[in-house]
């Protein structure tokens, strides 16, 4: 999918800046030192740019990439160095959806309280509990947390305290096999509570397990799959021009290169290193991000103070049905739920 987006933006769009994008791939197969002998090896080539779907070690990345002045560009993720470290950027709000979506949902339907059900794990719990009183607070609903020990098979105990808490709305946070038990507890309980999970939470194979599937819940997700939308369109005519017919699941590399392009368009002079994180720390304008609703971002504008090298402070969410299809796909601006408390 990489090399078919490479090859329609070289013959359509005039590479960027006039000049075609010369494509190198290094697959670091979920490692970390793979990850950063990638990086390494990016650092001593001619490379001007390293670009990323969804990595699995973007902060091994970026603590290479970032001090060699080498721009880092990726899509979705991003742990705390390549959230925060000079020379990387990131398409997707992916930090804003963990509590931004609950708590903004929340605030627009007037409940006063709300709740996340959690993996009782640092990993987990700690973007929540050191950024959900924050959130939380400026939108003015109150946080309930409520954590489930790993391996618990039954969840019934910890539904129950989220319902007895009085949160009118729950964020469940995890993987597939502790989303699909969660649903399940509140499905057993008949939890009368609005449910709002992350795309990773979902299967269309976990949805049997779950009675009523996934129907009604809000997903956040950071890909838009309408089949009428223009940039849709334009992927499936790039997948089937360019011989990537069945690789729909690169959606992420066209993504990522689409706005990288996107991103530099109308820029002059040469290109290298220096000129693209020049014009990446001061983006004159927002474009659209590919294959998502419309959303837009701009680098360099910080909307997330908490994370500088987020380039949106939107994020998209939709109504899944009972097989975890996402439809209804709308855009949310929760940057202004992480703007810290004036000074004094």
């Amino acid at each position: 999918m990489a090399e078919a987006t490479v090859k329609y933006i070289n013959e359509n769009l005039g590479g960027i800046n006039g000049r075609p994008i010369k494509l190198t791939m290094c697959f670091d197969e979920l490692q970390a030192a793979n990850a950063r002998e990638c990086a390494n090896k990016a650092v001593g080539s001619k490379a001007v740019a390293v670009l990323s779907g969804t990595p699995s070690n973007p902060d091994t990345i970026a603590a290479v990439t970032s001090p060699a002045g080498l721009p880092y560009f990726m899509v979705n993720g991003g742990g705390k160095e390549s959230l925060t470290a000079p020379n990387s950027y990131v398409v997707t709000n992916t930090v804003g959806g963990i509590v931004g979506l609950p708590a903004e949902l929340a605030k627009e339907r007037g409940y006063q309280k709300a709740a996340i059900l959690v993996i009782d794990a640092p990993l987990a719990t700690q973007p929540i509990t050191g950024m959900g009183k924050l959130v939380f607070g400026n939108a003015g609903v109150e946080l309930e947390v409520v954590t489930v020990p790993p391996g618990t098979a039954d969840m019934t105990p910890q539904v129950q305290a989220v319902i007895d808490s009085g949160a009118k709305l729950v964020q469940v946070l995890g993987d597939i096999p502790f989303c699909t038990g969660a649903f399940k507890a509140m499905t057993t309980l008949n939890a009368d509570i609005d449910k709002v999970a992350i795309s990773n939470c979902v299967s269309s194979e976990s949805a049997a397990q779950i009675p009523g599937g996934y129907e009604g819940i809000t997903i956040r997700t950071t890909e838009d799959t309408n089949p009428d939308s223009a940039d849709r369109k334009l992927f499936n005519a790039v997948l089937q021009k360019y011989g990537a017919d069945g690789k729909e699941d690169g959606a992420t590399a066209f993504r990522s290169l689409v706005a990288f392009q996107r991103s530099l368009s109308g820029m002059s002079g040469d290109i290298t290193r220096e000129s693209i994180v020049k014009r990446l720390n001061a983006q004159p304008e927002p474009v659209e991000s590919p294959l998502a609703a419309g959303l837009t971002f701009q680098c360099g504008t910080k909307p997330m103070a908490v994370t500088p090298n987020v380039c949106s402070g939107g994020i998209i969410a939709g109504t899944s049905d009972k097989d975890g299809n996402v439809s209804d796909v709308k855009t949310y601006d929760v940057a202004p739920l992480f703007k810290m408390p004036a000074a004094g």
